[in-house]
């Protein structure tokens, strides 16, 4: 009888476990494009966004041949934008840091499309097509 309990407790701490974990709260739409994204114009070794699962992320800005820098921050898909808050004291880089300005906490853009090869993203009227690698 005891290990019958303690097996089921077992079961349980398990089963709680692995929700827990599973659980990103990320919403339907962010599921769908979790990936890394390439801006090929900028680089295509680096890529400008990772989007994991866990809902965090790492946002990128790349001036080739000048500037590189890359900023942690946690991410979701929320009325039809891509919503991403930054930690700028998580900051890092490779160049010339005197180009770096003010890091946004908050970044919003309006999901355009977005396939299992892309993502379209618009911000003030303009649509920019990052590739996906997964």
């Amino acid at each position: 009888m005891k290990s019958a309990r303690t097996a089921i407790r077992l079961s349980v701490i398990t089963a709680c476990a692995m929700n827990l974990c599973a659980c990103s709260h990320l919403s339907k739409e962010a599921k769908e494009i979790i990936g890394t994204y390439y801006n090929t114009e900028l680089s295509q070794t680096d890529p400008v966004m990772e989007l994991h699962k866990d809902a965090k992320c790492i946002i990128r800005a790349i001036k080739p041949g000048i500037l590189t820098y890359s900023v942690d921050g946690k991410w979701n898909v929320e009325n039809d934008s891509l919503i991403v808050t930054l930690d700028p004291e998580s900051m890092t880089f490779e160049g010339d840091s005197t180009l770096i300005g003010r890091i946004p906490t908050r970044i919003a853009q309006k999901v355009v499309s977005y396939n299992d090869f892309s993502l379209q993203l618009e911000t003030d009227g303009i649509t920019y097509l990052y590739q996906r690698r997964k």
